[in-house]
């Protein structure tokens, strides 16, 4: 499996026609998927296995975790980060990987 290491990657999806199949989803982050909800519905897709592989960082995924998950709301996780490419689903946009 090649590896997408263009960390400025980050995929907006917001038509569930775009939805990814969990091949296209493996494909895009470079591995193994990891799915996380966010608060408001929308779905973040990351490597499973990123920070472990050294993937670098993504600094509009990060962004976008850290104001959604801020430190007066969560006790922890709020200083996370998120590397290598990311797809984010937004709520409206869900449907293969809703849970």
């Amino acid at each position: 499996m090649e590896l997408n290491t263009k960390a400025s990657e980050f995929k907006i999806i917001e038509d569930s026609k775009d939805e990814p199949d969990l091949k296209a989803a493996q494909k895009f982050v470079g591995g193994y998927v990891e799915g996380i909800t966010f608060p408001n519905g929308d779905y973040l897709i990351i490597n499973e296995e990123g920070k472990l592989m050294n993937l670098p960082l993504n600094p509009e995924a990060t962004a976008l975790w850290r104001a959604t998950f801020t430190k007066d709301k969560y006790a922890f996780g709020y200083d996370d980060f998120v590397v290598g490419p990311a797809i984010l689903i937004k709520a409206k946009a869900l449907k293969r990987w809703a849970a």
